[in-house]
């Protein structure tokens, strides 16, 4: 626990959870300048959250390098991060009634006008007792190393699994992991990596893959062992149609594919079977795995969305249970990826979801806010939201100063990579340089 109003016999270090809203005093885009700005933000148990009363009645964050800091005594002072110095702008003391009160001005820590909702502002007010100026201790969610208190939907995930959605949750709010999907057809399976390196010298974090391209499994393995990790996605065709790009946008009777028995369902399964071989090569070496099947969700262009929500989560279910039951595959990390117009219909809850995302080609760098709060809308702000999909990359200085916290991006390949005018040179060079960007260099351990 954190050490509480008068005497503290030692520091203590914990997470402060707003009791209006569940969300964590946060340090805004988890960046250690000083002047930064505090908010509310979903708990994530990076070190932004992590504050420790001292006995010299400081908040101290990020391991005790800044203090909590006031700047002015008046009613309505923005709340923020300073070097620390002892002087009493920065003296607080947590108090018995939850209040975070600040010794100077005889103001309470205040959630701005009673909000809820992340990226609020948290300022200094006349102390009155309401939810939005009481704070609890709370342990919250680690990053990998620590304890998480984030579960894979899957009881039997490996440690692996585990460790890599505790680090998308340690992430989200605070960075935004880079992802780039390979092509195998222009000149190698390297091509868009090594056109990023050639640029940036970075490689993104995430390596997006198709299960239908030859070697899927073994370049999973490779990029892991090289630090990253991988995501993989299936454009398969409808059930005894060709499975191929085309044949995923033909038609098919979902009714006919979900029953035993039918040529459908064999096709499927089968298709189902081929898949799980090649992820079953990861987990053999230990690797876990972003899966993201089913893509587009919402959209009537592929076979899996044409006949609406209802059965969209049928087909969901059946495969979840399909490879995590008949197959045993347990190193999978369950991403829901709708399309750039996210409908709550086709969401199968989060019992079976570990982490949702929306897709959008859209044709400039902004922070797409509209779509990460209409994915946010659905799924809540419980887990992870993802921008698996994307043509122009969103500018990080943009994500930060809108609070639009996509955890990853996933750029498409060949030419939404290459060609200048979706991604600049420049534009590139800035994503992949950014403190806010988790290139491959930057994932921890996650063995």
């Amino acid at each position: 626990m954190l050490a509480t109003g008068g005497t503290a016999s030692a520091a203590q270090t914990g997470a402060l959870v707003s009791a209006a809203s569940a969300r964590c005093l946060d340090v805004t885009g988890n960046v250690q300048t000083a002047g930064t700005g505090i908010q509310i933000w979903d708990c994530n148990g990076q070190a932004n959250q992590q504050w420790t009363v001292t006995d010299a009645g400081e908040l101290r964050v990020f391991g005790g390098s800044m203090c909590l800091d006031a700047g002015q005594t008046a009613a309505g002072t923005k709340l923020q991060i300073q070097a620390c110095t002892g002087a009493a702008k920065q003296k607080f003391t947590l108090r018995s009634d939850g209040s975070i009160y600040g010794a100077q001005s005889g103001l309470c820590a205040d959630v701005n006008a009673a909000a809820t909702a992340n990226g609020t502002t948290v300022q200094l007010w006349g102390c009155h007792g309401q939810a939005n100026q009481r704070w609890t201790v709370s342990g919250g969610s680690n990053p990998p190393g620590g304890t998480c208190s984030a579960s894979p939907v899957n009881p039997r995930a490996t440690a692996q699994a585990k460790k890599l959605l505790c680090y998308f949750y340690s992430q989200y709010g605070n960075h935004i992991i880079s992802g780039q999907e390979e092509s195998t057809w222009v000149a190698g399976s390297e091509y868009e990596m090594n056109y990023i390196h050639d640029r940036t010298g970075k490689y993104p974090a995430i390596r997006g893959m198709d299960i239908e391209q030859d070697g899927v499994g073994g370049r999973g393995v490779s990029w892991w062992n090289a630090g990253g990790i991988p995501m993989v996605g299936y454009h398969m065709g409808a059930p005894t149609k060709p499975d191929t790009y085309e044949g995923s946008q033909m038609a098919v009777s979902i009714n006919a594919v979900l029953t035993p028995g039918t040529a459908e369902y064999a096709s499927f399964t089968q298709r189902l079977d081929k898949a799980a071989a090649q992820l079953q090569i990861m987990e053999n070496a230990g690797v876990p795995v972003l899966w993201r099947p089913f893509h587009e969700a919402g959209g009537t262009w592929f076979w899996w969305s044409k006949e609406g929500g209802s059965q969209y989560k049928r087909l969901w279910q059946f495969e979840y249970n399909y490879f995590t039951t008949t197959k045993g595959l347990d190193n999978l990390v369950w991403l829901l990826p709708f399309n750039g117009q996210p409908s709550s219909s086709f969401y199968p809850g989060k019992s079976f979801v570990d982490i949702a995302g929306s897709d959008t080609y859209a044709g400039d760098y902004g922070p797409q806010t509209g779509l990460f709060n209409a994915t946010r809308n659905i799924v809540g702000g419980t887990i992870p939201i993802a921008l698996h999909e994307n043509g122009p990359i969103p500018d990080p200085d943009q994500l930060q100063s809108s609070n639009t916290r996509w955890v990853m991006f996933n750029t498409w390949h060949t030419d939404w990579l290459t060609n200048t005018s979706h991604n600049s040179i420049s534009q590139l060079q800035k994503t992949y340089n950014s403190s806010y960007v988790v290139t491959r260099d930057e994932v921890p351990n996650l063995k």
